[in-house]
C-alpha cells in the first residue's frame, strides 16, 4: 500500500511536466482499477415499483431464478433510494394465478393491478448452465432486455421498443454434482440483479483495459 502511495505521489508530481500530454491509460488502469459511470436512465422519484421478470420467450428450467432476481432487485432499489416501495414478487405470482389471460395483459395493466406506479420489465432472452447437458463442465449464461414502463404513459425507457440488452456469465467450472446448477443459477440471478439496478444509479465498474494496436500484435520479421 505504501509503495502504491509513493508511486501515485511521483506520478502526480510529474503531471505539470507532461505539458498537456495525456497520462498513459495503462498507468491509470493500474492505479485506479475502477471508474464511476453515470446511470443509463434516472428513474422518476417517489414511485412504487414492480420488478417483472418474464420468461415467456425463454421458459426457465430453474424457476426460482426469477424469485431470486426479483428479491435482490427489490433490495437494491430500496438500498439505493431508487424506489419508495417495491411490490413483492408473491403479489405478481398471485395475479398470474388469478388471471387466465395474464400473458395477454399489457405491462401497464399488470402494474396497476398490483398497485405499482412504475414497472421494470425484464424479458429473459437466454438462460443456460451448460454448453452440453450431459457434460460436467458448467458455464452459466443469462441474457435479458430491460425496459421501464409507466402505468399510464407506457414505456418511458429505452427508445428501443424491445428493451436495453444485458448479459452476464460465469467462468467455466467443472463439477460432477447436478446440485451445482442451483448454486450457479443463484449467482447468475444476483449478478443480473446488480447489473439491472446499476442502470439507474451512479456506480463503480472495472475500467476497460486499452486494446492493443494491430501493429503491436504483429511479430517482427527476422
Amino acid at each position: 500500500m505504501m509503495i502504491r502511495r509513493i508511486y501515485l505521489l511521483l506520478l502526480v508530481s510529474a503531471i505539470p511536466m507532461l505539458s498537456g500530454c495525456q497520462l498513459p491509460i495503462a498507468i491509470l488502469a493500474k492505479l485506479f482499477p475502477t471508474e464511476k459511470v453515470p446511470p443509463k436512465f434516472v428513474l422518476p422519484e417517489n414511485k412504487i415499483i414492480l420488478f417483472f421478470p418474464d420468461d415467456l420467450k425463454c421458459p426457465m428450467v430453474y424457476s426460482p431464478i426469477k424469485r431470486i432476481m426479483s428479491e435482490k432487485v427489490d433490495e437494491l432499489l430500496i438500498q439505493n433510494s431508487l424506489a419508495t416501495e417495491t411490490i413483492p414478487y408473491n403479489r405478481l405470482i398471485d395475479l398470474r394465478n388469478a388471471e387466465i389471460d395474464f400473458n395477454s395483459m399489457g405491462i401497464p395493466k399488470i402494474g396497476r393491478k398490483v398497485g405499482a406506479n412504475l414497472v421494470i420489465y425484464v424479458s429473459i432472452e437466454k438462460f443456460s448452465l451448460k454448453d452440453n447437458p450431459g457434460d460436467t463442465l458448467w458455464r452459466g449464461k443469462l441474457a435479458v432486455k430491460v425496459k421501464v414502463v409507466d402505468i399510464y404513459k407506457g414505456r418511458i425507457w429505452p427508445d428501443a421498443s424491445d428493451g436495453f440488452p444485458i448479459s452476464v456469465g460465469e467462468p467455466m467450472t467443472e463439477n460432477p454434482s447436478e446440485y451445482y446448477g442451483s448454486e450457479l443459477s443463484r449467482k447468475l440471478a444476483e449478478r443480473m440483479a446488480e447489473e439491472i439496478c446499476g442502470l439507474f444509479h451512479k456506480r463503480y465498474v472495472e475500467r476497460a483495459r486499452p486494446r492493443k494496436k494491430e501493429t503491436d500484435l504483429m511479430t517482427p520479421i527476422q
